[in-house]
């Protein structure tokens, strides 16, 4: 389950943040329904604790801190490299926020909300990812929500192509090429594993939650998962 950000994307970690807008398509409009969602979700006059699964540089766990003023965040990542730019962008929120560096794949703290932010498709295998949903089911207490934003591509045909034509149109506008944005669909791949929404919330669903959602997307990225 080790991964490394800045050998996957072939970056200084301190740049991540601003390429991860260069390729991802509608990055900032993920980010603001992500929080949207939660801020729906969690009371913020009340203390919550917040799982961020694959956190890399502290973003989204920054940005959950600051959507719930009273929330705990824990960042789980691997990589202590990425958990060393995150301490530094979350030093303002003091002992609001955790950092642990262990595989997500293990049993996690019990919980308010489990959130991610382009990350878990890095788990190819998909008993291990229904695996981690089991995991995260578990450590969710009654009436609380996984919010996974990602990556779904169809598995094959017309959509398939259609769903990376879209992601090489949003990578254009900051002078990526098509050649070159193909270049690094290729090169992801080693690591990197896109499932169909549907296989995705079955998974979602095969872990107990009742009602798997899809609750916003951007073809090909995508927010999804389940009330506990």
């Amino acid at each position: 389950m080790a991964h490394s950000v800045e050998g996957h994307l072939k970056l200084n970690v301190a740049d991540y943040d601003k390429l991860i807008r260069q390729l991802v398509p509608g990055y900032a409009a993920m980010r603001t329904a992500h929080m949207a969602l939660l801020r729906k979700l969690l009371p913020a006059d009340r203390r919550s604790v917040v799982l961020d699964l694959g956190g890399g540089t502290g973003a989204l766990a920054e940005a959950v801190a600051e959507t719930l003023p009273l929330a705990e965040v824990e960042i789980w990542d691997t990589d202590p490299a990425m958990l060393a730019v995150a301490r530094e962008r979350c030093a303002r929120f003091g002992g609001r926020i955790r950092y642990v560096e262990r595989s997500f794949a293990n049993p996690l703290t019990p919980c308010d909300a489990v959130v991610a932010g382009i990350a878990l498709h890095h788990v190819k295998d998909m008993a291990a990812k229904g695996a981690i949903y089991r995991n995260i089911f578990a450590a969710l207490r009654p009436g609380r929500a996984f919010l996974n934003a990602d990556t779904a591509i169809a598995a094959g045909g017309v959509l398939r192509e259609f769903s990376y034509q879209e992601w090489v149109n949003a990578m254009a506008p900051h002078g990526i090429t098509e050649p070159q944005a193909r270049a690094h669909f290729a090169s992801w791949a080693h690591e990197d594993y896109y499932p169909p929404l549907a296989t995705e919330l079955r998974l979602v669903g095969e872990a107990g939650f009742a009602d798997p959602e899809c609750f916003w997307r951007e073809i090909p990225f995508v927010i999804f998962g389940g009330i506990k």
